[in-house]
This record gives C-alpha cells, structure tokens and sequence, in this order.
C-alpha cells in the first residue's frame, strides 16, 4: 500500500512538473525609448536588454530577419552584434536575411556578420519579388524564443526612437515564424513564380488564427490569447493570417475605443486613378458609429498628399488626431532618428496589435512585414499607458486642418 502511495505521488509529481516545470511560454511587451524624453519613464522591459539575453541564450538556431543592420562604434548595437558572434562561436547555427536594395543603397553595418563560421547572411531581393522591401524586423531562437516589433536592427532604434514589440516564448509562434524565415530565406537565392508557389505549399500549414489563437500563461498579464499575421500575400501561404485583412476586421469589430500609434499613413493607391482606402473607410464608418477614436502619427507623415489626408480624417467627428515630435539630442543632430517608429493599435479593452507596417499600401501588398495580434485586457492596459504617455505630453500636437505643415529634416 505504501508502495502504491509513492507510486501515485511521484506520478502527480511528475505530472504537474511536466505541466509547470517544463512549460516555459511566456510573453512580454517590449519597448524602445529615446533619451532625454518623458517615454523614459515607462517600466516596460527594453529592447537591447531583451535581444541580449535571448542571443546570449541561444543554444542551438538563431534566425534573424530584419530590414537592415546600422552599428555605430561604442554603442549598444555593438554588444547585440558580438553577442550574435559569440553564440556562433559557441556552435549556433546563424542565419540572417536583410533587404537588398536597401543594402546596396544605404547602411553596409552587416558586413559585419559576413564570412564568420556558423554565420550565414543573405540578401533578399524583394523588390523584384513583390515590388517592395523586406521591411520585417523579428528573429528566432532555437525555435521557441520570438521577437517582433518596430525595432529595425539599428543602434538609433535602442536608443533615439520610440519603438513597440513583443517577444513570445512559444513553439506554435515561433514556427510560423520559422516558416516565413525558410520561404524567404530560399527566395534570397531562387525567385520565380513557380519557386514562390513551391515553397508557399512547402511551408503553408499554419494553425493559428483569430479563430484558433495560441493560449498563454504569462507572467506579466496572466492569460493572453495571440496570433501572427504576415504581408505580402503574394508570398506568404494561404492558410496564414494576413495583415490588412485582419487590421481592417480589428477596426470594423471595435466597439467602443480605438488607440493608434502608427509612422505613416496615406491613401496613395497603386495608380494614380486609385486609392488605398480600406484603412481610412474602416475608422470612419468606426467613428460613424460611434468608436472613439484617437491616433498618434509621427511628423514624419508629414508629406505632400499624405498631409492632406490625415488633415481631412481629423474632420471626421469621434477622430482625434495628434503629430509627435521628439525632440533633437542633445548631442546634436542624429540622421534618421528622434522618431515615434511604433506601429501599433488598442481596440476596445482586450484586443492589441503589434506591427512592423506603417498605415500605406506598399507595407501591406509589396512587403514583408509581420504583426502580432494579442488578446488580453492587462496586455492592453500596459499599451494603453504607453499610448496615454505620448498623447497627454507636450511631444505632441492637435493636427490641424488650416495649417501648412513642412516636412522634417530627416538626414
């Protein structure tokens, strides 16, 4: 009898080690702030710190796929690019894909990486392949540890702009991820149509979606419900979520409130003789029927055509709109920085997105980019905070509509 008695405590035992020792899923949201600004005071964890320790993790896989890499001698990006070295030179396997054109045309920091053992980088020339950039910021770690967000691989981005993503320990996630990594990862080296249509099939089975979300319990938010979704289609299987059909039905589904805090927004079309007009149709007849709705664009929306957009969406009644302006170093001018780079939205009080797009046409139907939709309330209220923060400073002003506005230094 004892002997049963031990026998059936060591199987619970067992049991529920495996269901809690074991299971390590968890998710954060991650922030980027630029210093000598009020966003400092946010308590969310920070990009650097976080890509550090998931690098310095890495035990067997690390792929990264991101727009582009810019280091600059002495800061931070430095440590992130020789913990990347280091993890190759302790037997992980490294892949990293950037954007060819702008590669070519720009930043040269991921040379850095080329022709080190263990590490393989390739360019993808997704210019040729849908008419856009690779313009996807995230990376994997041995295939379970996930990161996603507005941050591009580039010192700036840690330092000078304020950015938003998640990370996500999860297998499910992480092989969408992974899937979208070994399309382009061959399209790096083949790219005709039947190639992409090959590795669409390859790679198509996806699982998660809005309907069929993965399930976790974080030790941040408690419980949060997510699921990827991916742009272009053109490359990106079927069964996957894609992005401009999922953030139009999050706008068409809100109830109450929308927040939004998004780069760029215009409706130039794919012609002249048309409009992208879904985005801007979705959050007026959202205002229409009565969501209240506030956005956050940065100034550097500010351009011919663009301009006029937004200043004739903040006509709309329940739309209020605001440009944000972070202020210049004070080291002096920095190029392509003291930005709000974040691409992210707040529905109602449970439903959040967390993007690499910016609110045009090209981001959705000629680009890679990828998104995290997440369901929880506490996930939403820590967004929120960030949001309220930028809204309620003296970073930002009310958009007006009489107003000639002139587009910012930006290098």
């Amino acid at each position: 009898m004892k002997l049963l008695n031990k026998k059936l405590l060591f199987s619970i035992f067992f049991f529920l080690f495996s269901l809690y020792g074991f299971s390590q899923d968890n998710f954060w949201l991650v922030e980027s702030t630029p210093v000598e600004t009020v966003l400092e005071q946010s308590k969310l964890p920070r990009a650097a710190d976080v890509w550090l320790e998931m690098i310095n993790g890495a035990k067997t896989s690390l792929d990264i796929e991101t727009f582009y890499i810019a280091n600059e001698k002495g800061e931070v990006l430095e440590k992130i690019l020789k913990a990347v070295k280091d993890a190759a030179a302790r037997g992980v396997k490294v892949r990293v894909i950037i954007d060819e054109s702008f590669y070519k045309s720009s930043e040269k920091s991921a040379d850095e990486l080329d022709n080190i053992p263990n590490i393989t980088l390739r360019k993808i020339n997704f210019k040729k392949i849908a008419g856009g950039v690779m313009h996807a910021k995230y990376f994997i770690v041995d295939k379970f540890d996930l990161f996603v967000g507005s941050q591009n691989m580039d010192w700036r981005a840690l330092k000078h702009i304020h950015e938003m993503g998640v990370r996500v320990k999860n297998e499910k996630t992480a092989k969408n991820f992974s899937s979208i990594f070994e399309i382009d990862w061959k399209l790096c080296e083949e790219y005709d149509d039947s190639k992409i249509k090959e590795l669409k099939k390859k790679f198509g089975d996806s699982k998660l979606s809005s309907k069929a979300p993965v399930k976790i319990n974080s030790t941040d938010y408690g419980i949060v419900k997510l699921y990827p979704a991916f742009s272009p289609g053109i490359v990106t299987p079927s069964k996957y979520s894609k992005e401009i059909t999922e953030l139009v039905k999050i706008i068409k589904k809100a109830k109450s409130s929308l927040c939004i805090q998004v780069m760029t927004y215009s409706l130039k079309g794919e012609n002249k003789e048309e409009e992208f007009d879904k985005i801007d149709k979705a959050l007026r007849d959202a205002a229409a029927r009565g969501v209240k709705i506030k956005i956050i664009f940065s100034n550097w929306a500010i351009k011919k055509g663009a301009t006029e957009n937004i200043q004739d969406l903040s006509t709309v009644p329940n739309i209020e709109i605001k440009f944000s302006s972070i202020p210049e170093y004070s080291g002096g001018f920095i190029p392509y920085s003291r930005v709000d780079h974040c691409k992210y939205l707040i529905a109602d009080s449970d439903i959040s997105w967390v993007s690499t797009s910016n609110w045009e046409r090209g981001y959705f139907y000629e680009s890679r980019n990828a998104t995290m939709i997440i369901q929880s309330k506490k996930v939403n209220s820590a967004l929120e905070e960030v949001f309220l923060r930028v809204w309620n400073s003296s970073l930002v002003e009310r958009v007006e509509t009489d107003k000639i506005y002139q587009s910012v230094k930006r290098k």
